[in-house]
């Protein structure tokens, strides 16, 4: 037993004196640090050849290492610009601000042009219809398509209109006689129309002059005798008696040839062609002429204008509506009636006629149509309006003296409705003894049909002074 504790000893010792050795060596070698009393051993052996350390990004948490031969300088925290998460500005392509809605345009304003000037009114039109008219407008003038005054006017108009439609008035001529083609662009609004005259300069098709046109203008309102011819019309057109004599000088009209022109448009549904319905055929220093060019399911038709210009402005001074009145006189015969509204007056100028049926003195609803129209003017009017009845030659005389008389109050009645005063309207009744027309034994029995319903008519004689 001695013995077994002996070499129990010895190995003990040398076991003892091996590790010992391999300590000695491994420390001598710096492989391993003998820590004082109180130091908290490391977990597990380190490599022979240590890890470099990493340096920790900003957003982690660093811990100190337990194990380190010489603690490392402390390092000042720096901004790390690249990295750092920041609220960009906007880049100038990016909006910043709402955008403008893109405003669209009219589709009357979308027509395929008929010429070059149409396309530049057009292209007016759209500018002024867009969102931003000034700066579309400044395009147009660096394009050389519009001149400084006419930007300058269409400006100032679109601040307070909108151009929603384009209509061609017709050709004018400049005062050094240059040919131009006048727009009217209307305003969606309600408010005054802008007005485009288009030529051709060194080239380049381009709008030359812009004015206002207020609705409803007058002669002092229109500036320009090609104005007053349109202003004319358009208040015959729409049966505007009182406005269209206010564009008449002299004698040479009539209140009759206005209110038959009135009649004949309302009656023959006449408007203004498309394509330049006004064509100057005169400008020479005060005087100007222009054609006027109507068009209709029955038949086109033209009327002749010619102005004067006086100290006041231009104005109407004859009318040539004898292809009207032919136009409206085939039209009245191939419908089987006889509906010529304006006749010569034995006592001079003309007179309106109204048309009956035979052996009756109602007013057709065509008739009371006519007389609505010249009820405004002779409202107006504090002379005395002469009404004359008339028959065709069959029947005896007394009969178509009394039926004559109840033709001219049948008128005379139907304009005290409209609201004339009656106090105001001398009647007559003058049978069969003032034909207007008479036939012969060789008409045939359809010309003397007609020629007997163009007799039996009632006639007011307007050329009468207050």
């Amino acid at each position: 037993m001695k013995r077994s504790i002996i070499l129990f000893l010895v190995s003990f010792l040398v076991t003892c004196g091996l590790i010992a050795g391999v300590g000695y060596y491994l420390h001598s070698h710096g492989i391993l640090k003998i820590r004082k009393s109180g130091e908290t051993a490391p977990a597990s052996v380190p490599e022979v050849k240590p890890a470099p350390v990493e340096k920790p990004t900003p957003t982690e948490e660093t811990t100190p290492a337990t194990v380190e031969e010489t603690p490392a300088p402390e390092e000042t925290p720096q901004e790390d610009t690249d990295t750092m998460v920041t609220e960009e500005e906007p880049t100038p392509t990016e909006e910043t601000t709402p955008a403008v809605p893109e405003k669209p345009v009219p589709a009357a304003l979308q027509q395929t042009p008929r010429s070059s000037a149409h396309a530049c009114a057009l292209e007016t039109a759209r500018a002024l219809a867009s969102a931003d008219p000034a700066a579309a407008l400044a395009k147009l003038q660096e394009a050389g398509s519009l001149s400084p005054e006419a930007a300058e006017v269409l400006s100032s108009w679109a601040r307070e209109h909108e151009a929603v439609e384009v209509q061609e008035v017709g050709t004018g001529r400049t005062a050094d006689n240059k040919e131009f083609t006048r727009y009217r662009i209307h305003d969606g609004k309600g408010g005054s129309d802008v007005v485009v005259d288009v030529a051709e300069e060194e080239g380049v098709v381009r709008v030359i002059r812009a004015f206002e046109s207020p609705k409803g203008a007058t002669v002092a309102q229109t500036g320009d005798s090609m104005s007053v011819a349109e202003v004319f019309v358009s208040a015959v057109q729409r049966g505007d008696m009182p406005a269209a004599i206010g564009m008449v000088r002299g004698r040479e009209v009539s209140n009759a040839t206005i209110a038959g022109l009135c009649m004949i448009f309302e009656d023959g549904d006449f408007s203004l062609r498309e394509k330049a319905p006004i064509r100057c055929t005169l400008a020479n220093g005060d005087r100007a002429g222009y054609m006027v060019y109507l068009t209709s399911e029955k038949t086109p038709a033209r009327v002749g204008l010619e102005l004067q210009q006086t100290p006041e402005g231009w104005y109407v001074d004859a009318v040539a509506p004898e292809d009207l009145l032919s136009a409206y006189e085939k039209a009245a015969l191939a419908e089987g009636g006889c509906y010529f509204p304006l006749v010569k007056n034995p006592k001079g100028g003309d007179s309106l006629a109204l048309y009956f049926a035979f052996d009756h003195a109602e007013l057709t609803p065509r008739s009371l149509r006519q007389l609505k129209i010249v009820a405004e003017l002779l409202k107006q009017s504090k002379g005395k309006l002469n009404i004359s009845g008339h028959t065709d030659d069959v029947g005896g005389v007394d009969y178509n003296l009394q039926l004559s008389r109840r033709r001219a109050d049948a008128v005379r009645d139907a304009l005290v409705g409209f609201g004339v005063p009656v106090e105001h309207i001398l009647t007559e009744g003058l049978g069969k003894s003032q034909p207007r027309r008479t036939y012969s034994d060789q008409d045939t029995e359809q010309q003397v049909d007609f020629i007997r319903g163009e007799n039996r008519r009632a006639e007011i004689y307007l050329d009468f002074v207050d």
